[in-house]
């Protein structure tokens, strides 16, 4: 991972709203997004109703796809999608115009997106036969479907990679970004993540921990390019490490904390920020200031599963330029400006650690 990643673009839908500065005013206020939702989809018996944070069905169009293809596109294509058009723009792009087609790559981040699709295409396929399943919900029912329609309706001639590692996948689709940039196989990088409810992740919610879905979508440049070409730098990646540990992620929080801050050349004590995936003092090597604020989003937002990471990064990038973060007691408390630390962890023993630092 190369510290001139920079974040130039960003776009999201959370439960709280479309976009980020929607989500963000939403927090500030104390909102939470929990309401009881069914998914009914046809893959399970009966219909399964749980507390959780689900997204509005409003979604505009993408103007890269025509009707009859929208109403083909998977639920995680359509957000996907519609946010990357937005991240672009807020890049200082213009809206369906890549200058450099050829060299913009996406990357995306997932736990379980496509799994529905692929399982609906099995089903009808056995139930109602080949005859009967639609020619285009075989490409939709895949993990890759979302990742291919956002470079379609971004122009994005480059690279098409998704990769899934449950909670973490963000910081995995980070990773990917940064070396592309840093090796300059990409002259810019849209970096998504996605997953919504479905019967399965809705039956297997608890009532301290309901599921949320989520989109988010980064534009990631080379930070020396972007500066040059006068945009607006959100964030910079400053360092970033994924490991693998023991059973709730917790040996390996440490450690991938450690090398985030070695990377970008920071002191766990120099912190303004730790925005943690779940409640409760995060393990950080050698401590944090008495300064150092600590917050999680997602007791009001639900766990959005891989679209995680980019959620956090988002919102520590915005609480770094609004000097203050949301608080579930007392109201807004003020941070400093000086770098973040995004931290998540995952049942299944991962860990993803990102420094988040202002230009």
């Amino acid at each position: 991972m190369s510290p001139t990643a920079a974040v130039t673009g960003i776009a999201l839908a959370t439960p709280l709203g479309g976009s980020l500065d929607a989500t963000w005013e939403a927090l500030l206020a104390g909102r939470t997004a929990f309401t009881e939702t069914a998914a009914t989809d046809g893959l399970y018996p009966g219909t399964v109703r749980a507390a959780a944070g689900a997204l509005a069905d409003d979604l505009p169009d993408v103007p890269a796809f025509g009707r009859r293809r929208l109403r083909a596109l998977s639920r995680e294509s359509l957000l996907v999608s519609r946010a990357g058009m937005l991240a672009w723009q807020d890049a200082g792009f213009e809206s369906g115009t890549t200058p450099y087609p050829e060299e913009t790559a996406v990357v995306l981040g997932t736990a379980a997106g496509g799994l529905s699709g692929y399982l609906q295409v099995m089903r009808d396929g056995l139930i109602l036969g080949p005859e009967l399943v639609s020619p285009y919900a075989g490409p939709q029912g895949s993990l890759n479907a979302a990742a291919s329609d956002l470079s379609i309706a971004a122009g994005a001639q480059g690279s098409i990679v998704t990769v899934t590692a449950g909670r973490c996948s963000g910081a995995h689709a980070l990773t990917v970004a940064a070396d592309y940039v840093r090796t300059g196989q990409a002259q810019a990088v849209l970096v998504a993540a996605v997953d919504v409810l479905d019967p399965l992740r809705l039956a297997a919610g608890r009532a301290d921990a309901p599921p949320g879905e989520a989109a988010v979508v980064f534009v990631v440049e080379d930070t020396a390019r972007a500066r040059a070409r006068g945009a607006r730098v959100h964030a910079e990646i400053a360092g970033l490490s994924t490991l693998r540990g023991g059973a709730d992620g917790g040996s390996a929080a440490a450690p991938a904390i450690a090398a985030a801050l070695a990377e970008a050349g920071t002191r766990a004590g120099d912190l303004s920020l730790v925005c943690s995936s779940a409640a409760g003092n995060p393990p950080v090597p050698g401590g944090t200031g008495a300064g150092t604020a600590v917050y999680s989003p997602f007791d009001a937002l639900g766990d959005c599963a891989g679209a995680t990471v980019l959620l956090q990064v988002a919102l520590a990038a915005r609480s770094l330029a609004e000097g203050r973060i949301p608080s579930t007691a007392g109201g807004p408390r003020d941070v400093g400006s000086r770098p973040a630390l995004v931290l998540t962890t995952d049942e299944d023993g991962q860990a993803a650690a990102v420094v988040v630092r202002r230009l």
